[in-house]
């Protein structure tokens, strides 16, 4: 349930709507067939998170304002571009930065690797907190232990209190899934407030009759904010718009290329023929069968000629669709789905272009091939 309050800058406001989502959260707890319950600032696979500048730092290097850190760089932060400072040897990269909830890790079974996610003792007024995921973890500390340690994140929402690390969870895949996980930063909603919030609840009831009585909890809580309601599968099915799209494109270009290939077949057996009318004409005039052998004349007939002299072309067409398709499974991780009668698709459509020709060539008329030429 996507829910979007007014944005505001006053740290009382931003302090009430901390409690607005809690107790929107804990009513929606109360649902029947809802197990877990949590919020998140963005969901996996729907558009990524904003990112910034992460630091190390230790409470006595803390800064005042913004203006203190050092260096000049930018990062954006609801389309604002904030200035503050770094030094180099304090920074520790880029990384990705969520506000979440400790429900929105069981609702979406991201695991927990060392550590804790956030609790009750993670209030508005204890020590900020956050979790990092793994990747994090493993490219910025690789032979070391970040539990305890304290950086600084403050260009991404202008609260330069310090985040001590307290959890590594599993990695998710922000921009679809073939694209690698990106580092993030999960910070606690409690804690530094946010005004647009993706509740997610992981339900066994019907999925229309849990939206809707979660929309007449909203509106009981405040009838002027709306509510957007999505499903982990729409979420999913909208990642792959781009993919789906790129997938009809090549099956369009390739179905192209197949008929284009089918007709420079046909074409090139149809002008072989065309050449052999007069001898065919011949052959016909003096007795010769048009079709293949029969029981009473074993000879190759005029068909089965034609189409032995096709099949040389379909036999060089054969093999090349057969190391084309082999090729593409190969790379079938870069490729769309390749299998075994997309080869037997190619080979038949050659078998076809070459068979036509052969057989209408069987159907001239003796007299109109002798005037041929």
């Amino acid at each position: 349930m996507d829910v979007s309050l007014p944005w505001v800058d006053d740290p009382k406001a931003k302090a009430g709507q901390a409690i607005f989502f809690s107790h929107l959260i804990d009513r929606l707890k109360q649902v029947p067939g809802v197990r877990r319950v949590g919020a998140t600032s963005g969901l996996p696979m729907d558009g990524g998170l904003p990112d910034g500048m992460l630091l190390l730092m230790t409470q006595n290097e803390m800064p005042k304002t913004l203006a203190d850190l050092g260096v000049p760089f930018r990062t954006r932060w609801r389309r604002r571009t904030v200035l503050a400072a770094v030094p180099a040897k304090r920074t520790l990269g880029n990384a990705d930065f969520c506000v979440a909830t400790d429900g929105y890790f069981q609702v979406l079974g991201i695991p927990l690797v060392r550590g804790r996610i956030f609790d009750e003792r993670d209030g508005a007024d204890a020590p900020h907190v956050a979790v990092i995921s793994e990747s994090l973890a493993r490219d910025r500390w690789p032979d070391q232990d970040p539990i305890g340690r304290t950086i600084q994140f403050g260009n991404m929402d202008g609260d330069l209190r310090l985040l001590t690390v307290v959890g590594i969870v599993g990695d998710t895949h922000e921009y679809g899934l073939d694209v690698p996980p990106r580092p993030t930063v999960y910070v606690n909603l409690f804690q530094r407030p946010r005004a647009a919030i993706t509740l997610t609840m992981l339900s066994d009831a019907d999925t229309r009759l849990v939206a809707s009585t979660a929309r007449g909890i909203l509106q009981r809580l405040d009838p002027e904010i709306p509510a957007r309601f999505r499903t982990f599968s729409q979420v999913y099915s909208a990642s792959l718009g781009s993919r789906r799209f790129n997938v009809l494109l090549i099956g369009f270009f390739a179905i192209t290329a197949l008929l284009l290939a089918t007709t420079g077949v046909f074409g090139v057996m149809a002008y072989s023929v065309s050449r052999r009318t007069r001898e065919i004409g011949v052959r016909v005039a003096l007795g010769a069968a048009t079709g293949g052998r029969s029981e009473d004349d074993p000879r190759p007939g005029i068909a089965h000629d034609l189409h032995r002299g096709g099949d040389r072309d379909c036999r060089r067409a054969g093999p090349d669709a057969h190391r084309g398709v082999a090729a593409l499974w190969r790379d079938r991780h870069r490729s769309a789905d390749v299998r075994r009668r997309d080869a037997v698709l190619l080979v038949g459509a050659a078998l076809l272009a070459c068979y036509i020709p052969a057989r209408r060539a069987t159907k001239v008329d003796p007299m109109v091939a002798l005037r041929y030429e």
